[in-house]
Parts: structure tokens; sequence; C-alpha cells
């Protein structure tokens, strides 16, 4: 991996596990909705720009190419958005960063499911068992106590993941006949548009009267850990490839946990390492070729 691109993966996995510590300080102030939906219009409106700035790429767009992204963006966005914003109301930011690192392993499930080319070794059984057991170690075991609400926020992002991952997949039967760049602006704009009836039916007149360190929150969560981050992350799948590009994935829990622990004071316990070391070994166990 070249300097630049290990600068980009390193910033890329620092952003995202950043998010965590965004959308704690956002949710504490509007609803999970709102904070969705202005975190995916700002993403928009990113890669719009970015994509404005780039003549060369053309834009293709049809009604079959719409509904397959209407589809991905409730999979890849809204739902696992809803989900994180959601749960973390009723977790630390740092535990939700290491629980949504499990996204791998259940891209690795339902690769083997749907892919022909991806099968379910034994190796990658035992990464998946790994992650899960990390999964409890992380919870306490309190993971069954299903009327605990720090227990459904827990779930609520172990849930987000395994849409990231069924997202995952997806959006690789996509890439196969569309443009990366293309893709990722339709998606972020037909979920915002999909999202806006959802938001007035439910909340009424949106809560966006944040103080100002929520909206600068909300800002950068849309534009730099939504928008810009997408196109950052197609440009190390395309410069550096899949397996290296996933390595993206052991970065975002450990941000996650320090600035949780730095900024919000977060405890970090003895569980919240073992169980962060376990899906990390997991991951590493799933995404090995040999």
């Amino acid at each position: 991996m070249t300097a630049r691109s290990l600068g980009v993966l390193l910033l890329l996995g620092s952003v995202w596990g950043a998010s965590f510590l965004f959308i704690k300080v956002v949710v504490e102030e509007t609803s999970p909705l709102a904070l969705v939906q202005g975190r995916i219009t700002f993403g928009a409106l990113a890669v719009v720009a970015v994509m404005a700035f780039d003549r060369r790429r053309s834009i293709r767009t049809s009604p079959r190419l719409w509904a397959k992204v209407a589809g991905l963006a409730v999979l890849s966005n809204i739902v696992p958005f809803l989900l994180i914003s959601w749960g973390e109301i009723h977790i630390d930011s740092g535990t939700a960063s290491v629980l949504n690192s499990t996204m791998p392993l259940f891209t690795a499930l339902f690769a083997s499911l749907v892919l022909v080319d991806e099968r379910l070794t034994w190796l990658r059984l035992s990464g998946l068992l790994l992650g899960l057991l990390g999964v409890a170690v992380l919870t306490g075991g309190d993971i069954i106590d299903v009327t605990d609400s720090s227990v459904l926020g827990q779930m609520a992002v172990v849930g987000a993941a395994a849409c990231y991952g069924a997202g995952a997949v997806y959006a690789r039967i996509l890439l196969h006949s569309e443009d990366p760049l293309n893709l990722s602006r339709l998606q972020l704009v037909i979920g915002a548009l999909i999202l806006a009836p959802a938001l007035f039916a439910v909340d009424g007149v949106p809560n966006y009267n944040l103080s100002l360190e929520a909206w600068l929150s909300l800002i950068t969560l849309g534009v730099l850990g939504t928008g810009l981050a997408y196109i950052a992350f197609l440009w190390l799948l395309t410069t550096e490839g899949s397996v290296r590009t996933s390595l993206v994935t052991y970065v975002i829990p450990i941000t996650g946990l320090i600035l949780g622990w730095a900024v919000l004071d977060e405890s970090v316990g003895i569980n919240s390492i073992v169980g962060c070391g376990l899906i990390i070994l997991g991951v590493t166990t799933v995404i090995q070729r040999r």
C-alpha cells in the first residue's frame, strides 16, 4: 500500500469512527429521523458537488436504475442510520462503533448465500463465531435480556451492521454494470427523497433548533462522514482492492472508543477491550483468502 493510500485509509477510518461521536451529540437534541434526514441530505449535496466538477463523468439514470438504487438506499443508508441513531440514545458511542465493526462478518455470511464465488469455508465460519463471541463479551452477556433498553440499543446497532453487510453484497451486484460515483450520488439523493415524507409523517415539523455544536456535528457527519467518505472509500477500492480497503474496519472501533472516552467521558472497561479484540480477530479471519 502506498503512503497516499495508507493516509486515506487512516483518515477514512478516523472519520467513520468519529461519526459515532457526532451521532451521540446530535441525537441528544433532535430525533433519529431528523438526524438521518440531515445526514443523508448533506451527504448527497457533497457528492453532487464533487460530480459537478467532473465534466468527464456521464450521469446515467433510468426508472429501472432508480428502483434498484432505492432498495440500496433503504438497505445501506436509511435503515442502518436510523438503527444506529436510535441505538445511541441508549448506549455509548464507543460501544456502538465496536458493535458496528461486525459488518464484514455479515457481509461474508450474506455473500456466501447469494454469490457463487464467496463460499462460507470453515475458516470464515470460525471467524463468524469469534465475532459473535466478541459481541457477547462486549455486552457482558446481557444481550439476551430484551427488556433492557441498553440491550435493545446494542441489538439495533448489530442490526445496522447486518444491513450494511447485506447492502454491501447488493452494491457489489449493482457495480457490475454501474459507475460507483454515480451510484453513490443516486443512492444518497433517493435516500433523502424517500425519508422526507416519513420524517414529516412521524415528527411533523422536524426539530432543527440545534446548538452550534450539534449543527457542526450534523454537517460534518453528512458532508465528511457520509458524502466525501463514500468517495474516498470507492477510490480505495479502485486503487488498492477490497482486501486492503477492508483494513478500515480495524480503525473505526479503536477511534470510536478513544473519542467516546476522551470527549464524552465514556467508560472503557475490560469487556470493551476484550470484545473489541475478539471482533477484530473474527473479522481478520473472515477476510482471509486462504
